[in-house]
């Protein structure tokens, strides 16, 4: 697949315009390589894991987490250079989705959600929103309904019609449309197209931060509890290094019963105020500090920020290699979380 196909594909999964103002998403290292083949995923852009991506031969490796946030000048040392160093020799690109993969809607950020099959849920903390694009052109040709079936069930098109007289009427999510339109080039066979595009007011796309929802039925926090440790760590161990008996640390008062739930993938301490506003039991995040800890009006578990993320880019490789199809080969790379924990003697 071509290079720029490669990148328009990964900015209509997620768009890098969802990403928040400090955040870095998008391209870290720009690649000589026109032709993607080969596309590794990791959480972390730690040197032992990119040089396993490079080994594997990626030709674009994507991260979670930036290699850096600010530019910086390549003078010390330590992973950045590393990195780089790396990079630069093997002529191979590195990306980074990071909030703008956190908070797309109904992507594998929300994995726990789904997996705990939660109802009438809400965005705890929405950031942004973006309104759909209608847009109107004259078609040099009819649109067979082959071309037309196909484009309609393109990610992010909401409608599609032609008029008697030829003109194309195209309703899609503003993200999507970059990509739509290379479609339509294509189709098209690159003859002259004059656009005609309008912002709507509905529908549009809102997107923010961590998500609140109900279970199907309320539960015993232990029964909730036992049902958590299934779903976090089916497929990871809870503590990488040995330990056993420790899954997560809790904070706040317990409530008897769990009916609303609420969780941020990844940090999300920041959130607890308003995930307990909009009426949790319970929220489930990573990286909570201690005068946040002091001062949860709820009961809060920290779950660490490897685990929800490590599970979320395993899901987004799956997804990834699914919207490629054969055009690339995508390959998720399993990481180690920083964190060791010491059983007392």
């Amino acid at each position: 697949m071509i290079a720029e196909h490669a990148f328009a594909r990964l900015r209509t999964l997620t768009p890098e315009a969802y990403a928040a103002s400090w955040d870095n998403s998008g391209v870290q290292i720009r690649g000589e390589r026109l032709e993607i083949a080969k596309i590794a995923l990791a959480l972390d852009p730690c040197v032992s894991s990119m040089e396993e991506c490079l080994a594997w031969g990626a030709d674009l490796v994507l991260t979670h987490h930036p290699l850096y946030f600010k530019p910086q000048a390549p003078t010390q040392s330590g992973q950045y250079i590393e990195v780089l160093r790396r990079f630069l020799a093997a002529g191979a690109w590195l990306y980074a989705a990071h909030t703008n993969l956190d908070c797309r809607p109904n992507g594998p950020a929300f994995w726990l959600g789904r997996e705990l099959e939660l109802a009438d849920c809400a965005v705890i903390e929405p950031s942004q929103s973006f309104p759909a694009r209608e847009v109107f052109f004259q078609a040099p040709v009819r649109f067979t309904e082959r071309e037309a079936r196909a484009l309609a069930e393109f990610d992010g098109v909401h409608a599609l019609s032609q008029s008697a007289a030829g003109e194309l009427r195209v309703i899609a999510d503003e993200h999507a449309w970059p990509e739509i339109k290379e479609q339509l080039l294509g189709i098209f066979a690159n003859k002259p197209l004059d656009f005609f595009c309008r912002r709507l007011e509905s529908p549009a796309v809102g997107v923010g931060f961590g998500q609140v929802g109900d279970l199907k039925k309320p539960l015993p926090y232990e029964d909730f509890a036992r049902l958590l440790e299934r779903t976090l760590f089916k497929n990871q161990q809870p503590c990488p290094g040995g330990a056993k008996g420790m899954a997560w640390t809790e904070c706040g008062p317990k409530p008897a019963n769990v009916r609303r739930v609420a969780y941020c993938t990844g940090s999300g301490g920041s959130l607890i105020p308003a995930a307990f506003a909009a009426g949790a039991d319970v929220f489930i995040c990573g990286d909570v500090k201690h005068h946040a800890a002091m001062e949860t009006t709820g009961l809060v578990l920290d779950v660490g920020h490897f685990i929800l993320e490590e599970e979320m880019m395993r899901l987004y490789a799956q997804e990834l290699q699914n919207s490629f199809g054969r055009s690339a080969e995508v390959r998720f790379f399993a990481g180690k979380s920083p964190f060791r924990f010491r059983v007392l003697a």
